[in-house]
């Protein structure tokens, strides 16, 4: 009797062991991946290009600019490679007076299509001293679907 008490819960630990587990790992793959970039925007076309995290590329397109007062409500397409991931993210928000820009979205094409994608711009000068060449860093954050 006393060793099927002790298989038992020995047999409770670990499923309990197992559960905990898997939570983890799950907790683990869904996790937002963040991805750091620069970018270099030609302001009369609002179109940029830079890299991305380690060796990667960004480009964006600015596809609708509604202005009010210095702030600016903003819709973009995005496209990012970075080694194996590479996708494209339709977003939208606002350009702040204080020198940020946030964007919100969904991965339209390619690597995790159908997740949600997080963006923040800050302005970091002008390029050469030109009005119309802005630089700015930022990271995005891609939040894959939870399994």
């Amino acid at each position: 009797m006393r060793r099927l008490k002790t298989s038992r819960r020995f047999a409770g630990l670990i499923a309990v062991f197992v559960v905990a587990a898997v939570a983890a790992q799950a907790s683990a793959s869904s996790a937002p991946i963040v991805i750091p970039y620069e970018k270099t925007c030609d302001e009369t076309v609002g179109h940029c290009l830079g890299s991305a995290g380690n060796g990667g590329t960004f480009e964006m397109q600015v596809t609708g600019f509604q202005g009010t007062g210095k702030a600016a409500q903003l819709t973009a397409t995005v496209w990012i490679t970075v080694g194996n991931i590479s996708f494209t993210a339709e977003m939208s928000g606002h350009a702040s007076p204080a020198g940020f820009i946030v964007l919100n979205g969904t991965v339209t094409e390619g690597s995790f299509a159908g997740a949600q994608v997080h963006q923040r711009s800050n302005f970091d000068g002008l390029v050469g001293g030109d009005q119309t060449k802005t630089h700015w860093i930022g990271e995005l954050q891609l939040m894959p679907a939870s399994a």
